[in-house]
C-alpha cells in the first residue's frame, strides 16, 4: 500500500475553461458576487439578496451572473420565483489547484 507521500495528482494543465474563468472573475463587480458567494456557503443565496450586496441595477448584474456561470464558476437553481446561485466548488477547487500547482 502506499503511503500519502508515494501518491502523486495526476498533473494539470491549462485549459481553455481555466482561461474563461480567470477572464470572468477579472472584473471588480464579478469577483464581489463571487466573494459574496463564496461566503454564503453551499446553499448560496438569491439573486434579489445578491443584487442588496453589491449594490448593481438588475440588468448589469444578470449580465455578470451570466458571464459567471458560463465559465462553469457559479451554478443556479430554481425554486418557485426566485432563482439561487451557489459557487461550484469543483470547478474553483480545480482552478486553484492549477494557480497553485508552481508554488
Amino acid at each position: 500500500m502506499k503511503t500519502i507521500d508515494q501518491l502523486t495528482l495526476a498533473p494539470i494543465q491549462a485549459e481553455p475553461r481555466h482561461v474563461e474563468a480567470c477572464k470572468a472573475l477579472s472584473h471588480l463587480t464579478r469577483l464581489r458576487v463571487f466573494f459574496h458567494l463564496v461566503k454564503q456557503g453551499a446553499d448560496g443565496d438569491s439573486v434579489g439578496n445578491i443584487q442588496q450586496a453589491v449594490n448593481v441595477p438588475g440588468p448589469t448584474l444578470s449580465h455578470h451572473l451570466d458571464i459567471l456561470q458560463r465559465a462553469g464558476l457559479l451554478a443556479s437553481r430554481r425554486e418557485e420565483r426566485f432563482i439561487f446561485y451557489r459557487v461550484n466548488r469543483e470547478t474553483v477547487s480545480d482552478l486553484v489547484r492549477l494557480l497553485t500547482a508552481c508554488c
